[in-house]
């Protein structure tokens, strides 16, 4: 299994976001919320998580805010950047993950 982490910032409110997952075999076996900021950016964080779980990395590089707000609701502009700093910390962490794997 490969540990991947990954941050992402939403510059305009100071949210951050850090996710880490687990590969094994292209395959995200875990995926945990280890920082979060505001209210959505938690809640999305932990969404993506559990969407992870059991997926191929290339379908969660493929998850987009449309995707979490099936989850979290409807959400007005800020929150969707809320969103996308999860989004962001998700991808992160699988790129490096990936490049872990890779090296």
């Amino acid at each position: 299994m490969t540990l991947g982490s990954g941050t992402d910032v939403n510059p305009r409110d100071g949210d951050r976001v850090k996710i880490e997952v687990d590969l094994a075999g292209g395959v995200v076996a875990e995926a945990r919320v280890v920082q979060s900021g505001c209210e959505v950016s938690t809640k999305a964080a932990a969404a993506l998580a559990r969407l992870a779980r059991g997926q191929s990395q290339g379908d969660v590089l493929g998850y987009d805010v449309p995707l979490v707000t099936t989850q979290l609701g409807r959400l007005d502009e800020e929150q969707e950047r809320c969103v996308a700093v999860a989004i962001g910390a998700l991808r992160n962490a699988i790129v490096s993950a990936h490049t872990r794997t890779s090296a």
